[in-house]
This record gives C-alpha cells, sequence and structure tokens, in this order.
C-alpha cells in the first residue's frame, strides 16, 4: 500500500525551545480515506497543538500523559510525579532535546521520543527505544506520526541507525502506529502467568548448590555488583541483550527504599564462593492496590552457561515461587522472549501459561 510520509515541520521560534506547526499544502494523505478527511478532522487539531522540549516544570504534565495513555492495558500502574522525573530527568542519558511534549491549550496531551543510552552504544548496539504516549481522546488525529517523525529526525542527527518500539499487545493503537509510520514487526515476546496454583513446588536446590537471599533495599553495593555481573553474564548471547550498568540496580534499590511502593528480593544461586545464577522478584504494592490483585513479578532469572541444565533454573524460579505463595499472592507474572525455546518449555512445566503476546517493532533510520 502506498503511502506519503507527513511534510509536517518543526521550527523552534518560540523562546524555551517553544516549537509550532507550520503546515504546507499536500501535507499528508491518509489510508483510510481522502485529503477531505484530513482537512476536517486532522489539520484542526494539528494546528491547535503547542509543541516544546519538556522541562522539570512539565513532569507533572508528563505524568498525566503517560498515565492517561497506559489506562488501556491490562496490567498498568499509575506512575507518581517524582517516579517520573526520577527516570526522567534523574537519568544521565535523557536528554530534552529528544523528547516533545504537546498543549491544547492548558491541556496535556502527548509525550513521546527517545532516549539514546550510552551503555548500549557503548557495547555495540547503535540504536534507540522510542516511546509514546497519546491521551485516548487525541488519538488517530495525526499527532502521533508528527511525533514519531520528530523523534527520527533527532536520532538521525545523533548517529543513531535503528529506533525500536515496543508494544505489549499484538494488535491495537501502539501497533497500528508503529506499521503506519512503516515499522516492522522483528521479534515477539510473551507474558505468562501462573494463576492459583495454591502451594508451589517445594523443589530442593540442586547438590553441590546453596541458595542465598537478600531484600534488595538490605543489599549493599558490593552485593549488587555481583548480582548484576552474574546477570550480565547469564544473558550475554539472548536476543538484544545489552549489559546493564550496576549503577542502575543501585538506583531502583535507593528508590524503592525511600517509597515504599515495591518489595525487591534477590537469589543467588553459588558454587562455593561463586555465583552461578540469579533471580530477581517483586511485590509491586501500587499494582496491586490499583488492579485489587494479589500478584507479583519475576523479573529476572538466569544461569551462567557452564551450569545450565542441572536444575539451577527450575529450582530458583520454584523457590521464587514459594515466596510468592508465602507473601499472599495467588498470581505470579513473567515475561520471555518468544523464540526462546527451553525457557518457555521451562515456564510452561511450572504451570505458567501464555496470556499476552507483545510485538518488537523496528524503523531502520
Amino acid at each position: 500500500m502506498q503511502r506519503r510520509q507527513s511534510v509536517v515541520n518543526l521550527q523552534s521560534t518560540i523562546p524555551k525551545s517553544k516549537i509550532v506547526i507550520h503546515l504546507q499544502s499536500s501535507i499528508y494523505q491518509k489510508d483510510m480515506g481522502n485529503d477531505n478527511y484530513f482537512i476536517r478532522n486532522c489539520i484542526p487539531y494539528l494546528m491547535n497543538i503547542e509543541y516544546h522540549h519538556p522541562t522539570e516544570d512539565d513532569v507533572e504534565a508528563m505524568t498525566e500523559i503517560i498515565n492517561s495513555s497506559a489506562k488501556d492495558l491490562k496490567h498498568s500502574v499509575d506512575n507518581s510525579v517524582e517516579l517520573v522525573r526520577t527516570w526522567t530527568f534523574g537519568e544521565k542519558d535523557y536528554d530534552p532535546k529528544g523528547y516533545l511534549i504537546g498543549f491544547a491549550g492548558s491541556q496535556p496531551v502527548v509525550y513521546g521520543g527517545s532516549t539514546i543510552s550510552k551503555s548500549r552504544l557503548d557495547n555495540g548496539h547503535n540504536d534507540a527505544s522510542v516511546s509514546l504516549a497519546v491521551i485516548p481522546e487525541w488519538r488517530y488525529k495525526s499527532i502521533e506520526g508528527h511525533m514519531f517523525n520528530a523523534t527520527f529526525k533527532f536520532l538521525r542527527s545523533r548517529g543513531i541507525d535503528s529506533a525500536r518500539f515496543f508494544t505489549p499487545e499484538a494488535s491495537g493503537w501502539r501497533n497500528n502506529m508503529a506499521m503506519e509510520i512503516g515499522m516492522e514487526d522483528i521479534r515477539h515476546g510473551y507474558l505468562m502467568t501462573c494463576k492459583n496454583q495454591g502451594q508451589p513446588l517445594n523443589l530442593p536446590t540442586p547438590d553441590g548448590f546453596q541458595f542465598h537471599h537478600k531484600m534488595l533495599d538490605e543489599s549493599s553495593d558490593s552485593e549488587i555488583s555481583d548480582f548484576v555481573d552474574a546477570f550480565n553474564d547469564s544473558f550475554a548471547n539472548h536476543y538484544n541483550f545489552s549489559p546493564s550498568p550496576v549503577e542502575r540496580f543501585i538506583k531502583v534499590r535507593d528508590e524503592e527504599a525511600k517509597t515504599g511502593e515495591c518489595k525487591l528480593r534477590l537469589t543467588f544461586a553459588k558454587k562455593g564462593d561463586e555465583i552461578v545464577g540469579v533471580c530477581f522478584y517483586e511485590i509491586n504494592h501500587q499494582y496491586n492496590k490499583q488492579n485489587n490483585s494479589k500478584a507479583g513479578w519475576a523479573n529476572i532469572l538466569g544461569v551462567r552457561k557452564p551450569f545450565r541444565s542441572l536444575g539451577l533454573g527450575r529450582a530458583l524460579l520454584a523457590d521464587a515461587m514459594c515466596w510468592f505463595h508465602e507473601k499472599g499472592m495467588d498470581t505470579i507474572y513473567l515475561g520471555v522472549d518468544a523464540e526462546n525455546s527451553k525457557a518457555l518449555d521451562l515456564y510452561l512445566s511450572l504451570g505458567y501459561a501464555v496470556e499476552q503476546e507483545g510485538i518488537h517493532y523496528e524503523l531502520i533510520l
């Protein structure tokens, strides 16, 4: 299907990095109909939105947009203003020039852009993830294409080769926008769930190994560094993986210690003094309160390559499931690459089922 790209131009014509839209003739033609559809339904919205690069004064508006946009997602949880501030302006890699926020009068309606991760660049991944949040009543009015194009322009100016976009669902508004802008479906992932299983398997620790547990907020910098080393080594050959900086996990520890919104736990599998496997899992009190649920999330499960096929992964996950059960949780979630057949077989054997399919999209810049 032929599609002409929008030629909406962004120009910095207002102080404090504010940006206004200048519309040219034959600006855009949407596949769903003729030019009259766009003139009637899209141009008025574009002309009424003022964009600028976000500042810290915009964090409350950013939070409002992010939370409103995520309401249609099955497992959404509201972000606090302070959490958004911490993971945007509090991040070394966050560059406001890579983002736009748009207002219709005084109403915040759209926020999005891309952060270029220095860690990924240092590890040979010349790409960047794109995010986009639009409040529901302003969707499908060409705002999305405008935001994507502005983001791609920014990434190209920084020499980035590809833009990535993830949707946690297999269809819907986010998927439609990714395909409309020309992104390709390159990989799928599953959200898996284990529900109401009663007392989980209490598997013995494989011979010659020991499990050590530590709450994240009680862990030292050194213990977190050891955990991250084992995690990075365990996932070294996984699809699109890039080593995580130790500082990121330390920041998670420090922020969660302040808010108390999550109960985060680490398990180390050791052979003597060597860490050979890890598991990282949590109970998110905010999520459970908002969704009236009793759910836990298994975030990381990894075993170093020389120690695989010895039952360590199964025992680590079963150990985490027992802890969730002790804490009164009746549902456990985890995510997995759809092409990781060994992990899928393991999770299915422990009572997990695929609940939701997400899609990774990519655009070569």
